[in-house]
């Protein structure tokens, strides 16, 4: 779901959620940026579900220009590109990226995940922001992992 509507520099035209049956739910947005940018700070900020949500290993800022352009990244680093912008080549490009409209249906792919990730409750907080810190964006999605072990269920003891 988008957070912080409306926004003061980009235009939302939607942000909605497409469930599928036996397959992820799809998030389909389309925002209008109608000025040009070379400089946008992206943030994850993952958390784990206890009794409520706490902050989880991964907290990433970076700045998304350098961070497309650049080709070596730390293990966090190269998580959220494999998981965010691998899909979508014509946003993970260097910049000058903006005036336009961004089109954009996306999951999340479970093989583009780490293998070992406690099972439970996570929500992903993603923001964009311009140089001025001016919020282009921000994202909250939500997602749930299951244990597999030996025994996948009760039924099978």
């Amino acid at each position: 779901m988008c957070l912080d509507t409306p926004y003061q520099r980009s235009v939302l035209h939607y942000c909605k959620t497409i469930a599928r049956r036996n397959r992820p739910t799809i998030l389909n947005l389309s925002i209008t940026i109608p000025e040009s940018f070379d400089y946008v700070k992206m943030r994850f900020s993952t958390e784990y579900k206890f009794s409520t949500f706490r902050p989880f290993l991964f907290d990433l800022e970076k700045e998304a220009c350098e961070f497309l352009s650049s080709k070596s990244r730390d293990p966090a680093s190269e998580i959220a590109f494999k998981v965010v912008f691998e899909k979508f080549r014509s946003i993970a490009k260097p910049c000058p990226h903006g005036n336009r409209t961004y089109n954009i249906e996306y999951w999340v792919d479970p093989q583009t995940l780490p293998k070992s990730v406690p099972a439970g409750d996570y929500r992903l907080t993603t923001t964009f922001t311009f140089k001025d810190n001016v919020t282009m964006l921000k994202l909250q999605t939500y997602g749930t992992t299951r244990r597999k072990g030996i025994f996948r269920s009760m039924i099978e003891w």
